[in-house]
C-alpha cells in the first residue's frame, strides 16, 4: 500500500512538471486603430502597434487604386478606421472602397476577430479573406454584419494573406482587431518546473528512507 502511495505521489508531481513544460502563455493583443492619432488622415497605408506587435492596414478603391485611411474618433460607436473617400464626408468605409489588413506572420499568432461599428439600420459591413493584395476580386466572404455593430471571427485556416473590410451598404467603420499570440513567460514556468522536480526527488528520498 505504501509503495502504491509513493508511486502515485511521484507520478502526480512528475505530471505537474510535464504540464508546466508544455504550458503556453497566450497574450491577447487588441487594436483600436487610434494608435497613430485620432481624427486625422493616415495616408494610404498605416502600421499600428500594440504591446510590441504590429498590424498594417491599407486603403483601396474597389475599382482600382488606393485611398487614404482615416482614424475617426467622435466617441461611442463613431470611433474606428475609415477612409477619406467617403462621399458623405463621414470618413467611413463605403461600398466603393475597402480596408485591407495584412495578416502578420511573425511572431506566431492567431488573427482571431475584427470588430465593426457605426453599422446602423440599413447598413452592413462585409469581411473577406484573400491572398491577393489590393483587390477584392477572388476574395472569399467570411461574414457580414448588418443593422447593428458586431464582430466577425477569422477562421483558423485564413491566417496567411489579407483580411478585407468593405461596406455592403452605406458606410461603416473598422472598430478593432483581436490577435492572440504565444509569448515567453519570463522564466516562471522553468522556475515552477524546478520546484516540481525538486519535490519529486524529495518525495523519492523520503520514501526510500522510510523503507530502510
Amino acid at each position: 500500500m505504501k509503495h502504491k502511495l509513493t508511486t502515485i505521489i511521484i507520478m502526480a508531481l512528475a505530471g505537474m512538471g510535464v504540464a508546466l513544460v508544455t504550458q503556453a502563455n497566450a497574450a491577447a493583443i487588441n487594436f483600436n486603430f487610434q494608435e497613430n492619432g485620432s481624427n486625422l488622415d493616415l495616408g494610404p497605408t498605416s502600421t499600428f502597434t500594440e504591446s510590441g506587435f504590429s498590424l498594417t492596414a491599407s486603403g483601396f478603391l474597389t475599382a482600382g487604386g488606393t485611398t487614404n485611411l482615416f482614424a475617426k474618433n467622435l466617441g461611442g460607436t463613431e470611433t474606428g478606421l475609415g477612409t477619406t473617400s467617403d462621399p458623405s464626408g463621414q470618413h467611413e468605409i463605403v461600398t466603393t472602397n475597402f480596408v485591407q489588413l495584412t495578416l502578420p506572420t511573425a511572431p506566431p499568432a492567431n488573427f482571431s476577430m475584427v470588430l465593426l461599428t457605426s453599422v446602423q439600420t440599413g447598413e452592413s459591413a462585409q469581411v473577406f479573406f484573400t491572398t491577393t493584395p489590393g483587390t477584392l476580386t477572388g476574395a472569399t466572404l467570411i461574414g457580414t454584419v448588418s443593422n447593428a455593430n458586431g464582430s466577425i471571427s477569422i477562421p483558423a485556416g485564413d491566417q496567411t494573406g489579407f483580411i478585407d473590410i468593405t461596406a455592403g451598404a452605406v458606410n461603416v467603420l473598422l472598430a478593432g482587431a483581436h490577435i492572440t499570440t504565444s509569448v515567453p513567460d519570463g522564466g516562471s514556468t522553468v522556475a515552477l518546473l524546478g520546484i516540481a522536480l525538486t519535490a519529486v526527488e524529495g518525495a523519492r528520498r523520503m520514501f526510500r528512507a522510510r523503507a530502510s
